[in-house]
């Protein structure tokens, strides 16, 4: 019984050492943490073959482009560090994090149009890190300047036809290093609108903010998560 569970363990994870490149890592709550020590949170995109491509890898620690992501392929990208996970489903655009779904809706002349949670394809990605870097008058070279990281990004842009309305949609979710999360949300329409944002949380609305557009003109706020 031993040497068969033995058997069963280091096969699963003879691959690139501990097979994390031939599993699904979102979703997995027993991977919360960044394989680089100076990074609190890396990215991760995975595809619909379980392979995954993350901003370092968990087997070497060695850094991958973002340009070197398979959009095509690519069923999940998100952010896992601090013993926590955020990720969105390419699929339909809903964001889990730490197992809460957030969905995002607007609704305008008691039609509500969802912006997330429809069969598309939200495969636009973003992901970008807000820095600064502190600079040591007296000293030359490499150590003359620090560089900290204040705040991660990740999300997707999309254009969609909803009904009688074109819709511009852009969600990004920002984890500063030391404030709360929050979502930046840009939305625009081809014609007026006067109507409300919806936020939801596993299903439950926790927030509905109204949200007024001009015709092709953007309107942007930001919602922290509760």
């Amino acid at each position: 019984m031993f040497f068969t569970l033995y058997f069963f363990i280091n096969n699963l994870f003879q691959y690139n050492g501990w097979g994390l490149k031939d599993m699904f890592i979102l979703g997995n709550r027993q991977m919360t943490q960044s394989p680089v020590k100076d990074q609190s949170y890396v990215w991760v995109a995975e595809y619909y073959d379980g392979t995954n491509l993350a901003e370092y890898s968990f087997d070497t620690g060695k850094p991958n482009s973002f340009y070197a992501v398979d959009k095509k392929k690519v069923v999940r990208f998100g952010l896992l560090g601090e013993s926590s996970q955020a990720f969105f489903d390419v699929g339909n655009g809903v964001f889990t994090i730490n197992n809460h779904r957030i969905t995002v809706s607007y609704e305008a002349e008691g039609v509500e149009y969802p912006l997330t949670g429809r069969a598309l394809v939200y495969n636009d990605l973003i992901t970008y890190k807000d820095a600064v870097s502190d600079a040591a008058p007296f000293m030359r070279g490499e150590g003359a300047f620090t560089n900290s990281i204040l705040q991660f990004n990740i999300g997707y842009k999309k254009k969609m036809e909803l009904l009688d309305v074109n819709i511009n949609f852009q969600n990004v979710l920002s984890i500063p290093t030391y404030d709360s999360p929050f979502f930046q949300i840009k939305i625009s329409a081809d014609k007026d609108l006067d109507g409300k944002l919806i936020i939801r949380r596993n299903g439950t609305i926790v927030d509905e903010i109204h949200a007024p557009l001009k015709a092709d003109m953007s309107g942007n706020l930001n919602w922290t998560i509760r």
